[in-house]
């Protein structure tokens, strides 16, 4: 039976997920048993079903003072809720058709310079900006736009039209087309319409594939040309 709640439905739900350990609503779905737009229902219309949320606390033995009286901890179920999206190499071609359907279905996790619905984390699917952003590692990054890039930046470009593209962005004497330039000399340049972007990001950091390693953590740092001369220095 679906009931307004007292509290605020999605920090109940947040607070189930993390005493589930879960990060998607595709997990707590799948633990509710119920189906994922079931939960962004009840989140839109501010309900539960409580009985259903009552049983799962008593099979995996969680105190339901914690999910539904309990404040004290608050900070930590915020921090999951403006966490940064992982997009992940497998979800990059649903996410140029129609990121707004996947974004409840991707993961999230709490980087301490990225905060909010303006950051992402995409995960490189080649070496062509290699040594310094190496294949299946993520780029962390913040919303921007074409008129706030500088020449030479660091970018992740979305188009619906021609996908994913991680590159160094040059800006060229046309104002409305620009050069995709990769580090790795293999791989060519692109020239880009600036019609074609739909979302543009502005890379921040970058991690090793294995995020929930400690000891894979390549670099972290909000500026990049300082992580440029670190690495340049390692190899």
């Amino acid at each position: 039976m679906q009931e307004k709640t007292s509290q605020n439905a999605n920090l109940i739900l947040q607070k189930l997920k993390f005493a589930l350990k879960v990060r998607t609503d595709i997990e707590l779905s799948e633990i509710l048993n119920v189906k994922p737009n079931t939960i962004s229902s009840w989140k839109k219309r501010d309900t539960l079903d409580y009985s259903g949320i009552i049983a799962i606390c008593e099979l995996y033995e969680i105190d339901l003072n914690d999910i539904f009286y309990s404040k004290s901890n608050s900070k930590n179920y915020d921090s999951l809720e403006d966490g940064t999206f992982l997009v992940s190499r497998e979800s990059q071609f649903q996410y140029c058709v129609d990121n707004k359907s996947i974004l409840e279905t991707l993961p999230k996790y709490t980087f301490p310079f990225l905060r909010g619905e303006s950051t992402r984390a995409f995960q490189a699917v080649s070496n062509n900006m290699f040594p310094l952003i190496e294949e299946r590692s993520y780029v962390l990054c913040s919303a921007t736009d074409i008129d706030s890039i500088k020449n030479n930046d660091l970018v992740v470009v979305i188009s619906q039209k021609k996908g994913i593209f991680i590159n160094r962005l040059v800006i060229t004497e046309d104002s409305n087309t620009f050069l995709l330039k990769n580090d790795y000399v293999v791989n060519h340049d692109i020239t880009f319409e600036k019609s074609d972007i739909d979302e543009l990001w502005l890379i921040k950091g970058v991690l090793s594939y294995d995020i929930s390693s400690n000891s894979k953590l390549k670099y972290l740092n909000d500026n990049l040309k300082i992580m440029d001369k670190v690495l340049s220095i390692i190899k």
